[in-house]
């Protein structure tokens, strides 16, 4: 029997000065939005996999000096995927479609929680546990799995999103 083959992954939060995450469409017949990243190559960092990912998907440049390690998940059978967090950041989006993806903005949650269809459920499932985690429900770094439902608000006293609950 052949030994599946494990691959580990990479994404990067990126924020701008008005707390909207980046994201980029990817050009699959699905066309699905989805957190900027992809596997780690073999000798390669998570954080350098992050970091060129996303400068390849979205045209927006950053340091993987400047990331913060937000967690992991389990991705079973696969891998292990890693989040990274940055606000610092230069070089502009890309207006046209390229190897990578159709498309790049940044959204705010709100816009996210609009288009939930249109986003890959992982991508959805990061970005959730990631603002659970920034705003202290859980630990940082987190660890859990990749297909862990997750909800947020959840319940949270958080002025900001006290209108917005998005469960996956």
């Amino acid at each position: 029997m052949a030994k599946r083959k494990e691959l580990n992954g990479a994404n990067l939060i990126v924020r701008d000065s008005d707390k909207r995450i980046l994201v980029h469409r990817e050009l699959t017949r699905k066309k699905f939005w989805m957190l900027p990243g992809g596997g780690v190559e073999r000798g390669e960092s998570p954080r350098h996999a992050a970091q060129s990912e996303t400068e390849e998907e979205t045209g927006i440049e950053t340091d993987e000096a400047t990331y913060r390690f937000i967690g992991f998940f389990i991705q079973k059978p696969s891998g292990t995927v890693f989040l990274y967090e940055t606000n610092r950041y230069s070089g502009e989006l890309i207006t046209e479609p390229n190897e990578e993806s159709s498309e790049a903005c940044f959204l705010s949650l709100e816009e996210i929680v609009r288009q939930q269809e249109e986003f890959r459920t992982s991508s959805l499932r990061m970005i959730l546990r990631y603002l659970r985690c920034v705003n202290g429900v859980d630990d940082i770094p987190y660890e859990g799995r990749l297909s862990d439902p997750v909800e947020f608000p959840a319940n949270l006293q958080i002025a900001e999103f006290s209108s917005l609950v998005l469960r996956v």
